[in-house]
């Protein structure tokens, strides 16, 4: 029976940045991927911020679009669009991004098992079945960066993110007329309680999807919405996976640690999780390494894990909570008063220039030190303000109860 200081559970991205991190901190690690390519299709956008590069410890080699505008279609169809001076996004091509981390990891020194499943877990264990085979694998610490209510964490009674909701994307065809401008579309119609998106990729290509809330079939939804925005578009592709967009409250266990999707830290407002997993799995990675070469690998050991991911995501994770109640409070009709109100050319350039998809929650505060916005903001906070009561609800339900400031 082989044994590791650390076996990493998922070779997506997430996973091999912590694989990447525990071997770099010099622990015997151990990466497994039940696929045996990493050519695998995504319901990931691969829309990020620019310092979501240096987060993963990537190169540029992976970008195929850098996004300078967002378009907003109201539920009426009313459009606004945020223009900036430069890039603040960017499209990756997520096959590419995979397969340089799975060289980064292994540059570090971590063993990467292709086509090796993890079927059993427990505490030290991994039952990990592989071409022909099925082996019983040791670890002081095993990081899981699986994804989320995947049948290993159902079989092994691990805990999930709550209330997760379902994403789908379809890679259409689709000569964009504006190739760095990404769309965003709200309304009950299109994807309740969330929105849904239309992102330039590849050549001639454009990543379409939505999410919707627990209970809510989105293919549906994505059909329709294809139907309207993109008809006669030919489909190559359609992939559809969960959301969890509420993090778990102890994302740690004796010998266990859980890390991006498996952890629900991802962007409560967005979804996007390559950011904020990618600094997580920084965390799990050292924080696995040393527990394993110590010895100290008991649930209270690894709390630290918890309280650091806090430091480094947990305010704004808390106010992407916040922000996603007030977004789900409201009708058609408000987002469409919401829109009228805020369509303003000098209001639409500050959000252009100072939003940042990862740093939401400054956003605020710069509003406010901006005095010749103000009048502007008024129509827009006197509508806001009828419907905060929902968010103010949210965060004393039971929703954010067993969130504390130390933990995630």
């Amino acid at each position: 029976m082989r044994r590791w200081d650390v076996i990493v559970v998922g070779g997506g991205p997430i996973g091999a940045v912590a694989a990447r991190l525990a071997a770099g901190c010099g622990a015997h690690v151990a990466l497994l991927d039940r696929s045996e390519t990493t050519d695998l299709p995504s319901p990931c956008t691969g829309l990020v911020s620019p310092r979501t590069l240096s987060a993963l410890g990537v190169s540029e080699a992976s970008i195929l679009r850098r996004i300078d505008a967002v378009e907003a279609v109201s539920p009426s169809g009313r459009t606004l669009r945020l223009q900036a001076d430069e890039p603040r996004g960017l499209v990756l091509d997520r096959t590419h991004l995979r397969a340089e981390l799975h060289d980064r990891a292994r540059e570090a020194g971590a063993e990467i098992f292709l086509g090796h499943e993890a079927v059993g877990l427990r505490p030290g264990h991994v039952e990990a079945s592989g071409p022909g085979t099925v082996e019983t694998m040791q670890a002081g610490v095993i990081v899981v960066a699986a994804g989320v209510q995947t049948n290993l964490q159902e079989a092994a009674d691990l805990p999930t993110p709550p209330r997760p909701f379902v994403g789908v994307q379809a890679v259409v065809e689709d000569e964009a007329e504006q190739e760095t401008a990404v769309r965003t579309f709200f309304g009950t119609e299109t994807a309740p309680r969330f929105f849904g998106w239309a992102v330039p990729a590849e050549e001639g290509r454009t990543r379409v999807g939505l999410a919707a809330p627990p209970g809510v079939d989105p293919n549906p939804l994505l059909d329709r919405h294809l139907a309207r925005w993109f008809e006669g578009r030919r489909i190559l592709s359609r992939v559809g996976g969960r959301l969890p967009l509420h993090p778990l409250s102890e994302p740690y266990a004796d010998g266990l640690l859980f890390v991006g999707d498996a952890a629900g830290q991802l962007k409560p407002l967005t979804g996007g999780g390559l950011y904020t997993g990618a600094i997580c799995a920084r965390i799990a990675g050292r924080v696995a390494a040393e527990a394993a070469r110590t010895d100290r690998t008991g649930a209270e050991d690894l709390r630290r894990y918890a309280s650091d991911c806090d430091r480094a995501i947990g305010d704004e994770v808390r106010f992407g909570l916040a922000a996603r109640a007030l977004l789900e409070s409201l009708s058609d009709e408000a987002i469409d008063d919401a829109f009228a109100a805020a369509d303003h050319p000098d209001l639409l350039q500050f959000l252009a220039t100072h939003g940042d998809i990862d740093r939401l929650r400054q956003l605020p505060r710069r509003l406010a030190s901006r005095r010749n916005l103000w009048k502007h903001l008024v129509p827009l906070m006197s509508l806001l303000d009828r419907h905060l009561g929902a968010a103010q609800r949210f965060e004393s339900s039971d929703a954010v109860a067993g969130f504390p400031d130390e933990s995630l």
